[in-house]
């Protein structure tokens, strides 16, 4: 054994692929507990500058209806000016007005706790953390990246998770879904239903009577992209009014800063609190885990 190296691994693969890590690498390999992991990621994290971001409503807004065809490449030239520790971002102006379609960032963080935080891998996993730190496991469900990656398998010819992603940033879900406008031929103002809402997703897919018609694949990922990320944001929602919690980070591999993805979220957090609540993302949402388990070995060595 090469006495030396030490492997600090979390999550599932630390378990599944153990044995071949410590047999076939020849190294010692160190298990830490998940949840703790992504919770002391998380605390270490959030007290970066510039790292926990938001959607102003009207990126929100514009993202989720599709009225701004150029918004993707927007927010990706943002975020990455960010990462290159640029000062100014320079967004389109839609009026003499500040810009308000905008990429909001975090400048001078503090303790971000007691908070909620959602994790979506395979699954979800929505974790309730306290002012010190300790956290709880309140809630998730099945239907996360795992069923996204599932079903995309089954329905178009995409293999990889960013293949994936990269059809739905072409589709309109408006092909598969059925909206309030197509029930109602208008909003539903008395419910504060706009008639673009989705009403019932890939609801046109069936109509009795007619002929089974073809769906492209970048309409099928958009469509279901919108179903996974909805339900999701709701069940956060209901989480943090139930706990009484403002703060609503989204991590895990699901979200690879893929702005369909953090608008739908966004969108679903602030059309269910009335605007009371935002979703908040990070810049590194993938890598809570991993840091965390660094963290926890550092203070272990100390």
């Amino acid at each position: 054994m090469r006495e030396s190296v030490k492997i600090i691994a979390t999550g599932g693969g630390a378990h599944r692929f153990y044995d071949l890590l410590k047999n076939e690498l020849g190294v010692e390999v160190h298990r830490e507990d998940e949840m703790e992991c992504l919770i002391t990621g998380l605390g270490f994290i959030t007290l970066i500058p510039r790292e926990a971001y938001w959607f102003s409503d009207e990126l929100v807004h514009d993202v989720v209806s599709g009225r701004r065809p150029n918004a993707l490449e927007m927010i990706e030239a943002t975020v990455a000016s960010i990462a290159t520790n640029s000062t100014t971002v320079s967004l389109e102006r839609p009026s003499p007005n500040p810009p308000r379609f905008t990429v909001s960032f975090e400048d001078s963080p503090t303790t971000q706790l007691p908070c909620l935080l959602v994790n979506i891998g395979s699954g979800v996993s929505i974790i309730k953390v306290d002012a010190d730190g300790s956290f709880e496991r309140v809630s998730g469900t099945s239907l996360g990246g795992g069923t996204l990656w599932g079903l995309l398998s089954l329905l178009t010819s995409a293999t990889s998770f960013d293949e994936m992603l990269t059809l739905s940033e072409k589709g309109n879900n408006e092909h598969v879904d059925m909206l309030v406008g197509d029930i109602y031929g208008q909003d539903y103002s008395k419910l504060g239903l706009k008639s673009t809402m989705i009403a019932s997703s890939f609801g046109k897919v069936f109509k009795k009577g007619e002929t089974r018609r073809k769906f492209s694949p970048e309409d099928i990922s958009k469509s279901l992209l919108y179903a996974l990320s909805n339900n999701i944001g709701q069940i956060a929602y209901m989480n943090a009014e139930k706990y009484n919690l403002d703060r609503i980070y989204f991590g895990g591999c699901f979200i690879r800063g893929h702005a369909a993805t953090i608008a739908t979220l966004s969108y679903a957090i602030r059309f269910w609190s009335k605007g009371t609540k935002r979703a908040l993302f990070l810049r590194h949402e993938g890598f809570l885990g991993a840091i965390g388990a660094w963290i926890k070995n550092i203070e272990n060595a100390a």
